[in-house]
């Protein structure tokens, strides 16, 4: 790029007159008072292994949409580009790598310095992510109307958080945007990116997400739907696609907002985020935006529930609004045609706003009577303990359904890289990143390759999307699971969201059983998603009657035409990770790894990964992780005591786990597993929950003393989106008595 002269003047107000300088585009690139950035090359080069989690950002999947549309009697086909699968979870991801790296390239951002942001929210959390990879101070400034899990998140990544009155008028010092520039002022060595002008923001759009579109449609739609906040996306999408043909850009705005009116109009308060502003950006090119859609609240929340329990996006409110205006302007297209809608962000900022039922009934979106459901309970008669009959978890599965064959080699149909363009969300399960550790191996004096298999990323935020796809595959194959039937499983939660994300895309109806020490999130995920939840005592054992497994049993004795898949004993389980995770891993380090170290819970994951591993690459070595408390990794202790940490360890050893083909174990405690996983949140940037980091300490504990030449690998099984409320949570971590590091 051509560097500015004079790289220290001071920024301009984003609602500054001067501000209508910035922005000025190019055959090249795009231009700002800080000179002139070139367009970067298009496709970026795929890595096996990436460097840092920054790498994870951007590349998102077009998902074709089949249930909402056709219930509409829209004709075209409808494509989702699903931005929640970013790796800080949003599309404001890409905007926060770009800015740093312009700010960087012309001097205005150094190492030490610190970055302030106003925000709604997702650029906090995208800057928060960069920040913490890079090394940058961070302090995010936004409206008190944005949700606690943004907070807790921006939090956990370390950035220092102010908030402001969500009323304050936003050429006000009260503003998120006048206390942003009043803190810039008074801290030394501090930078404002601001995206409501900062040219980074439309130019990755039109660099990466409109060349993604094109390229996985390999054409240019014949529309485009974008809800306009800061005017990034919608200015760099539509200035790509109108370069290339006809494609019609919509602009979506909440009732509430004044950009649509162009400011004419007088704004109010509306409750999406993300989405709408009382002025209008400068990044913001309406002359770009063909047509408006104004949607209302009333109408955003509903539709965003349904992208979710329909067709198992699990996105976050403002998709909604961008689907109701999608839904209303694809009825002009024809069969045959093409619209694309971007669903900017996921559900882990919203589980406690429109996800939750309580929220919603109380803001007047719902009504108790529409959130009712009939409450499903075993009956007393089947509480003795001949209702289990025969079952036994620590054997194998003896109905046809539950029987896979494990054939050596890679299998026909293997995949390493996920598709860019898919039927529906399911192709979006598994094809998870490698990404390589840099601080903690370093803080610790590790000098061989840590590296991570960040299964967060996959459609449903955890690696069980994959056994519960496959166990759902078994069964249908053999003819055990047809249409109209109803899937129950007992599950720690993980299982049970996945399995209801197949359910909802494939639409069967799904019951999940399990023990009350399970997260609250867990929970309204897996009613968003329109599973029906049971919930049990967590004390008892697995044989007793009333555990989750007791009571999922005797529900499939009382619930007529269902079916437990049973993640225990199903060859499906270990199968999954024996045909695509462990392949994904032999095909991304080229057959080189010394040692792979998996969590156990089921024992599926490490039961399928060491033995495909043991018979592709000999002299692996493969270690079990098992929490205090749990009997897995020695039998012979059968006395078993309750740990936080969830999704790992038991008191009993299920017939998926094959624990002959685990060379190692290493025991962790919650204090491990939970202080590791706040820093590798914090400082490589990863969001990853409470049992990654029981797995990433004990790979620390192998990599310890390893010379240079050799790599460890772990596997990052879910995301913090399962756990705002536990460990994520400062006063959560306090009440169990974890100790909260405190930084500078």
């Amino acid at each position: 790029m051509t560097p500015n002269p004079n790289p220290e003047q001071d920024e301009v107000l984003p609602f500054d007159p001067n501000a209508k300088k910035e922005c000025i585009w190019h055959e090249d690139g795009i231009e700002d008072h800080f000179g002139l950035h070139k367009f970067l090359s298009f496709p970026v080069p795929q890595k096996k292994i990436l460097d840092n989690i920054l790498e994870a950002v951007g590349k998102t999947p077009l998902v074709k949409l089949n249930k909402i549309p056709q219930s509409l009697g829209i004709e075209c086909d409808v494509y989702a580009k699903a931005e929640f699968l970013n790796a800080g979870g949003s599309v404001k991801d890409r905007i926060a790598v770009r800015m740093v790296e312009l700010a960087e390239e012309c001097g205005r951002l150094k190492p030490g310095m610190t970055i302030i942001e106003p925000t709604s929210g997702n650029t906090g959390i995208g800057l928060a992510l960069v920040a913490a990879v890079k090394g940058y101070k961070c302090v995010i400034v936004l409206p008190d109307k944005m949700s606690n899990e943004k907070i807790l998140t921006l939090k956990a990544l370390g950035a220092k958080i102010v908030r402001t009155p969500t009323d304050a008028p936003y050429d006000s010092e009260e503003s998120h945007i006048g206390q942003a520039f009043k803190l810039h002022k008074e801290t030394p060595d501090s930078v404002i990116l601001d995206q409501y002008l900062n040219c980074g923001n439309p130019l990755t759009h039109f660099e990466s997400t409109a060349n993604e579109i094109f390229e996985s449609l390999g054409t240019v739609p014949e529309m485009v739907v974008v809800g306009v906040g800061t005017g990034g996306t919608v200015s760099g999408v539509s200035k790509n696609m109108k370069k290339r043909g006809n494609c019609t850009i919509i602009g979506v705005d909440p009732a509430g907002s004044v950009i649509s009116s162009k400011g004419e109009n007088s704004g109010h308060h509306f409750e999406v985020e993300g989405i709408g502003y009382d002025f209008i950006p400068t990044v913001l090119d309406m002359n770009l935006i063909d047509e408006w859609e104004v949607v209302d609240d009333k109408e955003t929340f509903p539709m965003a529930r349904r992208l979710n329990k329909e067709e198992g996006l699990l996105s976050g409110g403002s998709s909604g609004a961008n689907m109701v205006g999608a839904m209303r302007q694809a009825k002009k297209l024809k069969k045959g045609e093409k619209c694309v809608v971007i669903l900017p962000d996921g559900v882990r900022n919203y589980l406690t706003k429109f996800v939750s039922d309580d929220w919603m009934i109380e803001k007047g979106f719902l009504t108790a009577e529409d959130c009712k459901e009939e409450k499903i309970v075993p009956t007393a008669e089947s509480c003795k303990k001949e209702c289990f009959g025969n079952y036994d978890p620590e054997k194998d599965g003896e109905d046809d359904f539950q029987r896979g064959e494990f054939v050596p080699g890679i299998p026909k149909n293997f995949s390493p890289l996920r598709s860019n363009i898919m039927k529906n969300i399911l192709e979006a399960i598994g094809h998870t990143p490698i990404v390589r550790l840099n601080k903690l191996p370093k803080s610790l004096g590790i000098e061989c390759e840590v590296l991570v298999k960040c299964e967060f990323l996959s459609a449903g935020g955890s690696i069980k999307d994959r056994i519960a796809l496959k166990m759902v595959e078994l069964a249908e194959e053999k003819g055990a699971l047809k249409p109209g039937m109803t899937v129950i499983e007992p599950t720690s939660g993980n299982t049970g969201i996945g399995l209801a994300l197949v359910c909802a895309v494939k639409g069967y109806k799904c019951v999940i059983v399990m023990p009350e020490k399970m997260s609250k999130e867990k929970e309204v995920t897996l009613k968003t998603l329109g599973a029906q939840i049971v919930r049990t005592p967590s004390h008892h054992g697995h044989d007793d009657p009333a555990s989750h497994m007791g009571v999922a049993i005797r529900l499939l004795k009382e619930i007529p035409n269902s079916i437990m898949l049973d993640q225990y004993r199903n060859a499906g389980n270990p199968l999954a990770h024996y045909e695509n995770t462990a392949e994904e891993i032999i095909w991304a380090l080229d057959e080189k790894i010394d040692y792979v170290v998996v969590g156990a819970g089921t024992g599926g994951s490490i039961t399928g990964i060491a033995k495909k591993m043991k018979e592709r690459i000999p002299g692996v070595k493969i270690v079990g992780v098992d929490p205090e408390g749990s009997i897995l990794a020695d039998p012979s202790i059968r006395c078993t005591h309750s740990y936080e940490v969830e999704g790992t360890g038991y008191d009993f050893i299920p017939a998926a786990l094959h624990r002959d083909l685990v060379d190692e174990w290493i025991k962790t405690d919650d204090a491990n597993s939970f202080y590791t996983a706040r820093r590798v949140i914090r400082e490589e940037g990863i969001l990853c929950g409470g049992s990654s980091g029981a797995n990433v300490w004990a790979a620390l504990q192998v990599a310890k003393g390893l010379p240079k030449n050799k790599r460890v690998l772990t596997v990052l099984p879910d995301s913090i989106r399962n756990y705002m409320t536990k460990f994520v949570d400062d006063n959560w971590m306090k009440a169990k008595g974890f100790e909260v590091p405190k930084y500078d």
